[in-house]
């Protein structure tokens, strides 16, 4: 990544796509919120959008771009006494032009004269409408507005080189952090100190901020979806262990899953779930490139799912009728993946005009678009026995006759397994940006070696 994050290339991006030429564009920061009561701040993380066309990490700073120009103004906080004496002294003006690829660094209380001289203002949904109405400002209507919006989405869509390697090195930092976690757990653990542990791994390598808040789930907590009590005790040396977490490095996302048994040796019955999963995401993987409907990656994901439940004995019956009958969404209930950049569920899932899918799973499906060289997504197909979503089905008549109970009360206590990366999309295929070992032997692998290494260490402490 170059020493000063690139705005005039993102602000060049945004407006090939806008296609306007005169008037302002007008963003605000985020600002800090504290508690409830209290003088206590919540952990600061600017917006996105504006983050893409400032670099800026800060509250309370607003842009002003102009359309004809394309000049880019930063507009900073005016200097208060009590915010330097709790916070220290901001960065000066002229420090602010040197640090930041822009052409004018301003003190805010200039804003409102530049805003009001504008013939319009473009916007987006974040802005301070308070501080648009003070200055009187000719603000655009929403549909020109809405198409600000849009070419925000799009150019954020198709990834720079250097995002692709701020991503991989989110990655890396996380990848990292699940290994280190695979080589650490053991019978008797809390979920919570997993998540401490990613947490730690995480901040020591530089990334302080989570781009979600961590899934840690043993057992059947593993078949919540967004799990997040991290606070069960790992009683049992053949459950498995799902961990869904990423850290966010220079404000870019990662989303990494990965399952693993407690005890380091996979029972027979968790072989069977996670090499379906495998399979599916395997399956997925092969098809991703440019020109392919993400709809057409899901419905891969569903039919290999369906394959191997009915190897399993879980499913019985025609293919074609379980597929029909939806009979799949009650193990496999959410989508296969989503779009990644500076947040975890990034723009431009579903492009305008575009309809969601109403059919069980494929509802969920958090993007509908076709991939392009450029985008990154996640790739994260599951299977999971949740009672509250297989029984309604179990008990149907038209789709309980699809599934055996005895085979699936043999494989419940799997609880969920959920395999997760995320991939470049070239012309011809993809990259994998994400390096934790997922193969089975590799796994059991590497957690033999964490238990001895362990071993060793508490021989020598003895």
């Amino acid at each position: 990544m170059a020493q000063k994050f690139p705005t005039r290339e993102n602000v060049k991006k945004i407006l090939q796509n806008f296609g306007v030429s005169e008037g302002v564009i007008y963003l605000n920061g985020q600002v800090l919120h504290e508690r409830d009561d209290t003088d206590v701040e919540y952990p600061f993380r600017q917006e996105s959008n504006f983050f893409y066309v400032t670099g800026v990490p800060e509250p309370d700073f607003h842009v002003v771009i102009d359309l004809a120009t394309q000049q880019v103004e930063l507009y900073a906080p005016n200097i208060n006494p009590d915010h330097v004496m709790w916070m220290g002294m901001p960065d000066s003006l002229e420090t602010l032009r040197a640090k930041y690829d822009i052409d004018e660094a301003f003190y805010v209380d200039k804003l409102n004269e530049r805003l009001s001289k504008a013939s319009t203002v473009y916007t987006l949904p974040i802005a301070d409408r308070k501080l648009l109405e003070e200055s009187k400002a000719s603000v655009a209507d929403a549909d020109k507005n809405k198409a600000l919006y849009t070419a925000f989405v799009e150019a954020r869509c198709v990834k720079a080189d250097w995002e692709v390697e701020v991503i991989r090195q989110a990655n890396k930092i996380s990848s990292d952090a699940h290994v280190k976690l695979m080589q650490t757990v053991k019978q008797g653990m809390n979920e919570q100190e997993l998540y401490a542990l990613f947490l730690y791994e995480s901040v020591r390598h530089g990334a302080l901020f989570q781009s979600y808040y961590p899934i840690v789930g043993v057992g059947m907590n593993a078949a919540t979806l967004h799990y997040n009590k991290n606070n069960a005790v790992m009683k049992e040396a053949t459950d498995m262990v799902l961990v869904d977490a990423g850290a966010e490095y220079r404000c870019y996302a990662s989303d990494i899953t990965r399952a693993f048994p407690v005890g380091g040796k996979f029972s027979e019955e968790a072989k069977v779930i996670y090499s379906i999963v495998l399979d599916m995401q395997k399956a997925c993987l092969a098809k991703c490139k440019a020109g392919v409907a993400w709809e057409d990656i899901h419905n891969t994901a569903t039919e290999v799912a369906c394959d191997g439940l009915l190897k399993a004995g879980i499913l019985v019956g025609s293919k074609q009728d379980i597929l029909a009958n939806h009979v799949v969404a009650a193990f496999f209930p959410h989508g296969v993946g989503h779009m990644l950049g500076l947040d975890v569920h990034d723009v431009g899932g579903y492009p305008e005009g575009v309809e969601r899918i109403d059919a069980p799973g494929i509802r969920n499906l958090r993007m509908r678009r076709t991939l392009a060289k450029g985008h990154v997504v996640t790739v994260e197909p599951g299977v999971y026995f949740c009672d509250f979503l297989i029984d309604p089905v179990l008990k149907a008549a038209e789709t309980g006759k699809y599934i055996n109970q005895d085979m699936l009360n043999k494989y419940k206590s799997v609880g969920g397994v959920r395999i997760e990366d995320n991939i470049l999309i070239t012309e011809d295929g993809h990259i994998n940006l994400t390096t934790a070992p997922k193969e089975i032997a590799e796994i059991e692998a590497l957690m033999a070696a964490g238990a001895d290494q362990e071993s060793k260490k508490r021989k020598l402490e003895a």
